[in-house]
């Protein structure tokens, strides 16, 4: 659910370069594919390193957004949060904030999500009930985050260092033609096995993540849908729908245009600004 990436996906962008001559810019990549004599893992992460470059640059933002969850048996129920975001510097990653509005059991429920380029990322809960903040260790990411489909791990900037990459092929999608990519978390304690992102040929958004469970099989999907370009020209996605295959649940992102340079600071992102925020 990341504002940027859709899991990452989010949620969903990456962070990271990687090497100079795998900086492809999004327009060229096709051509760069068909003359390029490379393997399918320099590919893969040379296609990566596009999406990622296409997007720097929007410095910070803010969105609303109506999360519905709904069961097996045909039931839902709804939460209201906002998302802010700010992008990394040289010294830092990307930081995010996700504030909860209701229902009036979750109100002021946040989480905070630290972007780190050479460590593991750094999360912390806070839960209004308990008046305290909770940091998320990294071998618990895999769980399932207020309930939803998305994992704590969905809601972090993902690194193009993260993962191995290996590009597939290209194929139909959503958004017409699309680049298929396969990305396996380089950390143990990830979830996912590995992951099959689906890029656009136009202008690489990340159209449809399927996501593979510690044992190789089909866990869930994420599709992202409704995108609109917003100033800067950077696309966000306004509709996302993650299913579980093997529950049959599902949860729905009904988001807000995002607002760019609205004034966030690296102070409103740290973990006494957790405590307020509301």
């Amino acid at each position: 659910m990341h504002a940027r990436g859709v899991i990452a996906f989010a949620l969903l962008g990456v962070s990271g370069l990687a090497p100079a001559q795998m900086l492809v810019a999004p327009s060229a990549f096709a051509s760069w594919l068909a003359d390029a004599d490379a393997s399918a893992s320099e590919a893969g992460l040379a296609l990566a390193t596009a999406a990622h470059a296409k997007d720097l640059g929007f410095g910070d933002s803010r969105s609303a957004v109506r999360m519905v969850l709904h069961d097996g048996r045909g039931r839902s129920s709804e939460r209201e949060l906002r998302i802010l975001e700010l992008e990394g510097e040289a010294s830092a990653g990307d930081r995010s904030l996700v504030l909860f509005d209701s229902p009036p059991d979750q109100r002021g429920t946040a989480l905070l999500t630290w972007n780190q380029s050479d460590a593991d990322d750094d999360q912390w809960l806070y839960l209004p009930a308990l008046r305290r903040v909770k940091k998320i260790a990294a071998r618990n990411r895999s769980g399932p985050f207020v309930g939803s489909e998305f994992a704590f791990e969905d809601l972090t900037a993902e690194d193009v260092e993260n993962y191995q990459w290996r590009y597939l092929d290209s194929a139909e999608c959503a958004l017409g033609a699309c680049y298929r990519v396969e990305r396996v978390p380089v950390e143990s304690w990830s979830g996912y096995s590995r992951q099959i992102a689906w890029y656009d040929v136009d202008a690489l958004r990340l159209a449809r993540v399927e996501c593979f469970d510690r044992k190789g099989e089909h866990l869930k999907t994420l599709e992202a849908e409704e995108w609109l370009e917003g100033e800067g020209g950077y696309w966000r996605a306004c509709y996302m729908h993650m299913e579980n295959h093997v529950t049959g649940r599902r949860t729905e992102l009904f988001w807000s245009p995002h607002t760019f340079g609205t004034g966030l600071k690296t102070a409103d992102f740290s973990t006494n600004a957790l405590r307020r925020a509301r």
